[in-house]
């Protein structure tokens, strides 16, 4: 069996969870926020505000606080269907390759990641437009989509590291509990790194890479960044495939 074929029947298996609708509101969150600030009658808002400029500063929330926290809760999720179900016995016995099974998996992660920001990105619009509907005079230009798409890609490769992190944790532990609980203490120790430890270590967890990247010290070095969430993303893919083949049939 092909790995398309065992990415098909991953996501078939979405239809199971709540993932989907989990996507749909933590996307809707930051647009959602923003539009009833602009609807405040006592709010003096900016006239002529690049549209570009709006899209970006919504990426504060979403990076600081949405995505890493969705991603938590998808990568235990996505482990919780053969947990709950019982069924890793019949995936393993089943004529697929542990690389299929294993991949096909961690490539339906990121198609979630990849939609909570295309969902993200089109709520923004929406809102965006109907704000400018009500307000003709609030946006001012046209929007880059270059630099908007390449932000938006920026962000999905900053969270390669966390949602391998995760996904090995998920995978490795029978129960929803522990890997939801490490990953929230893992998410909410990042904002203490920078504010109250003051300590350079943040620059290397995997939590806090998408924070960087909202961040005035530490913008110029994005590129850096990224490439520390790729390494992570393949030392911990390596650990947990590595672990996921001496994984037996009755196990």
């Amino acid at each position: 069996m092909s790995l398309l074929l065992s990415l098909r029947a991953e996501t078939f298996k979405l239809k199971r969870t709540l993932s989907v609708y989990l996507c749909v509101l933590a996307a809707l969150f930051g647009p959602l926020m923003s539009f009833l600030e602009h609807t405040e009658p006592d709010e003096k808002l900016q006239k002529g505000q690049q549209w570009t400029q709006h899209f970006l500063e919504g990426r504060e929330p979403i990076c600081i606080a949405l995505l890493p926290f969705y991603i938590i809760l998808v990568c235990a999720l996505l482990m919780q269907i053969e947990n709950r179900d019982k069924t890793w016995k019949q995936v393993l016995a089943s004529p697929q390759t542990k690389f299929n099974i294993f991949f096909g998996k961690f490539l339906v992660l990121q198609g979630m990641v990849l939609l909570f920001l295309i969902c993200y990105n089109l709520f923004t619009l929406l809102t965006a437009g109907i704000i400018e509907a009500m307000d003709p005079q609030i946006y001012g230009g046209t929007p880059d989509v270059g630099r908007i798409l390449s932000v938006n890609a920026q962000t999905w490769i900053l969270s390669l590291g966390l949602s391998a992190l995760q996904f090995w944790l998920s995978l490795w532990f029978r129960n929803f509990v522990a890997p939801l609980g490490i990953g929230l203490v893992g998410w909410f120790m990042a904002p203490m790194m920078f504010f109250q430890f003051k300590t350079d270590l943040v620059e290397y967890y995997p939590y806090a890479f998408t924070i960087l990247s909202v961040m005035p010290d530490y913008k110029g070095n994005i590129v850096t960044y990224q490439w520390y969430s790729i390494i992570t993303a393949v030392l911990f893919l390596s650990i947990a495939f590595l672990e996921f083949r001496k994984r037996k049939v009755g196990a």
